[in-house]
């Protein structure tokens, strides 16, 4: 990690998740849209299939996971690596996009060298066709911690994709069983869908999930089409329905926060370095060549600009002064996410230079890790 925490760890209070909004109607009010080609009618109202909070699995004794979050270049991996070296530990990464297997450089999942530096999880092993969600994730990292605890050792959780965090501090819907044939027509006529058909369904079968992200993304616009026509119920109406007991996973949240200026400079090098230096657009050449530029995980962040920059229609200041735009928008989004989203009792570790080492602010997390449980 090029910086790190120079003005030691202050506690500061967050701000909890806040109330669900209510339930909508199984049903978008208004102009009424024409039937997709399997249009028989979906469950029947009043009907309620039975639903359970998914909740990661409780740790085995009372020491809660140490979460190790915080925006995009802000060093993370640096610093998870070396609290899993003080505390015997692994590492589950928390990042939706380096799940990709193929994938590595543009989303600047850990190196070979990291990876062998620590045990990790939720790298690079996923086909770059399949949906990673929240809920997926969620899944999967209840796995994986219990087979680090089973080993005797420590998980900690790293990355910075805030909505995996929330899967594992509150209730997730359990998603109804879809008939498998029902569900393959759907998907088929979606794919053939407009974008801007597909967002007029999204908006007339689920409005508040449309006004709650705007714009909303082909992968949720599609869950969200999906879920309302084979169950009868809306997305946001499966979230809500789950109880709203608090999970049984414990975690300890340490978020590195950059002051703006030095994180967008380490945003613009990193992408100068990876584009510059050849190794982002040979990974883009080879993911072209495989046919993957229609693949979900080719919408991650900068993967159109490079494609762009492979294909003679871009040059690479243009290209590198595109990704890292694009990369600050994000890294402020996640900013404000953990600001205000964050558990209660998390601790803000407050980077002011690079003076510190990954290794230092590891000892602080360790410590405090230790102290809380």
């Amino acid at each position: 990690m090029q910086g790190s925490d120079q003005g030691g760890r202050t506690h500061r209070p967050g701000r909890s998740e806040g109330t669900l909004r209510p339930a909508v109607r199984d049903s978008a009010a208004g102009t009424r849209c024409p039937r997709p080609p399997d249009d028989r009618a979906p469950e029947r109202r009043g009907a309620r299939p039975a639903v359970r909070p998914r909740v990661a699995a409780a740790p085995v004794g009372s020491s809660p996971v140490p979460v190790v979050a915080g925006p995009t270049a802000s060093g993370k991996t640096s610093v998870a690596i070396e609290v899993a070296r003080g505390l015997d530990g692994e590492i589950i990464s928390m990042d939706s996009r380096q799940a990709y297997r193929g994938f590595a450089i543009g989303t600047a999942a850990p190196s070979a060298g990291e990876l062998a530096a620590a045990p990790h999880h939720g790298v690079g092993f996923l086909d770059p066709q399949q949906r990673y969600g929240a809920g997926r994730f969620a899944r999967l990292a209840a796995r994986w911690i219990a087979g680090i605890y089973a080993r005797g050792r420590v998980p900690i959780l790293a990355g910075g994709t805030g909505l995996f965090l929330r899967a594992l501090t509150h209730p997730m819907f359990e998603e109804p069983p879809l008939d498998p044939p029902r569900r393959a027509a759907l998907h088929a006529w979606l794919a053939v869908l407009e974008r801007e058909e597909l967002m007029r369904w999204a908006v007339r079968l689920d409005p508040v999930l449309a006004a709650r992200r705007r714009p909303l993304d082909r992968q949720r616009a599609a869950r969200t089409v999906e879920l309302a026509l084979l169950t009868g119920k809306p997305l946001t109406r499966w979230m809500t329905s789950g109880p709203t007991e608090r999970p049984r996973l414990r975690t300890a949240t340490y978020v590195l926060e950059w002051p703006a200026p030095l994180l967008r400079e380490r945003i613009e090098r990193r992408a100068a370095a990876s584009i510059r230096g050849g190794a982002w657009p040979q990974e883009v050449r080879d993911l072209l060549a495989r046919g993957l530029d229609g693949s979900r995980a080719f919408d991650a962040l900068g993967y159109a600009d490079v494609a762009a920059l492979v294909r003679g229609e871009a040059g690479v200041d243009e290209t590198i002064e595109r990704v890292s735009r694009a990369t600050w928008r994000y890294a402020r989004r996640q900013r404000t996410w953990f600001r205000h989203q964050v558990p209660e009792d998390a601790v803000v570790l407050r980077v002011l230079d690079g003076s510190t080492t990954p290794g230092q602010l590891a000892r602080r997390i360790a410590a405090d890790w230790r102290e809380s449980g």
